[in-house]
């Protein structure tokens, strides 16, 4: 099959036309299919990801045939006898290639000769195939037995040895597309610097291949993704620093949903989880029941709750703290994003927590579920 990588807009009209002049450049296909003898076997080129036939050639007897194919641009081609298998073939328009499989394995060609491309390519292939089955044999023993540790280790060290191999046929072939199915065996985010040299690399040999084209432009949304998720780390961590563990909470003063003023500071002596959340927020709402039950379980200990919503409307935010159940301290003053405590706390997303201790000093910032219960514990005890 061909590699997620693989998909782009159709090839150029001009990329089909081959070489002008009376005797346009040929190359030769000899195909040995055993089991096909009398069939059709057809050449096609991808258009949007889908074989289309550039050429057919009816097989004798004994499964073989010849067809004299027009000049194309280096690519990805196929073979096919009208089914789903395929063998994928990755062409020159110099060269001229001898193959041979069965007609029921057809994608594991037993014969390949004159195509470099094409043998790296099922060679990979191969050893992609061999990988897969030590893999699920371990994983079968893993599934049979969850305390076998020499499978644990047998599958770490096959896949570390297999990765490995895979980051070295790349760096080795760096310029033919067959390294676009390794790379199809790796995780972006570890190998980002290996996805982009190979896009550079194959600019220089398939520039107009649909397969590059696609692929270059998933390169580039990812680069874009991750650069984007580290500056929102680097921007989270920044504000992260603003009130680090350890340091005094700053105090704050908002109104509750009766209009009357409430300071944090007038809850010092107690343990206090400073939520902030919205109606709107529905990570938030099904978040609450967990924190009903932890302030219904520790409240009569020193446990307090501040809510401090960033809602925009009075009846949206006092309606939820009906709807929910949510019995203890709300503050807030209806400026959404803009909420002043929100903004002093360097909150960039909700829900968010932060716990103060009884002298008024943060204990930890955005513990949830199992996480904030096991915190509630240690300090109340």
């Amino acid at each position: 099959m061909m590699t997620n990588y693989l998909i782009a807009p159709a090839l150029l009209a001009a990329t089909l036309a081959g070489c002008t002049g009376a005797t346009p450049q040929q190359r030769t296909l000899t195909a040995e299919i055993t089991g096909a003898g009398e069939k059709m076997l057809y050449f096609d080129k991808f258009v949007n990801n889908r074989p289309t036939h550039v050429d057919s050639v009816k097989l004798d007897a004994q499964g073989k045939g010849e067809m004299h194919l027009p000049s194309m641009p280096l690519d990805f081609y196929s073979l096919s006898l009208g089914g789903e298998q395929i063998m994928v073939l990755l062409l020159d328009s110099a060269e001229s290639i001898s193959v041979a499989a069965k007609a029921d394995s057809l994608q594991s060609p037993a014969h390949i000769e004159g195509s470099v491309n094409t043998a790296l390519l099922h060679g990979y292939f191969r050893d992609s195939k061999t990988f897969d089955e030590q893999s699920q044999a371990l994983v079968a023993r893993l599934k049979a037995d969850r305390g076998d540790t020499a499978a644990m280790a047998e599958y770490a060290a096959l896949n570390a040895t297999f990765g490995q191999s895979t980051r070295q046929f790349i760096q080795e072939h760096m310029g033919s597309p067959a390294v676009l199915a390794a790379l199809n065996r790796l995780n972006p985010e570890q190998d980002i610097a290996l996805f982009q040299q190979v896009k550079d690399s194959l600019r220089k040999t398939i520039p107009h291949s649909e397969y590059y084209t696609g692929f270059r432009d998933q390169v580039d949304r990812m680069a874009q993704q991750m650069a984007a998720a580290k500056q929102q780390e680097e921007q989270q961590a920044m504000l992260d620093n603003l009130i680090p563990v350890g340091s005094e909470a700053p105090d704050f003063t908002q109104n509750t949903p009766d209009g009357q003023p409430l300071s944090l500071s007038s809850l010092r002596g107690k343990v206090v989880l400073i939520d902030f959340w919205a109606s709107w927020c529905r990570p938030c709402r099904m978040e609450n029941p967990n924190v009903v039950r932890m302030y219904n379980k520790y409240h009569g200990k020193g446990f307090e709750i501040l809510g401090v919503s960033l809602d925009k409307t009075k009846e949206a935010w006092t309606n939820a703290i009906k709807q929910d159940g949510l019995t203890w301290k709300h503050v807030s003053d209806l400026a959404f994003w803009n909420n002043a405590v929100a903004q002093q706390y360097g909150v960039s997303a909700i829900p968010y927590t932060v716990l103060v201790g009884r002298d008024g000093k943060v204990l930890a910032k955005n513990l949830r579920g199992a996480e904030l219960e096991a915190k509630l514990a240690e300090v109340l005890k």
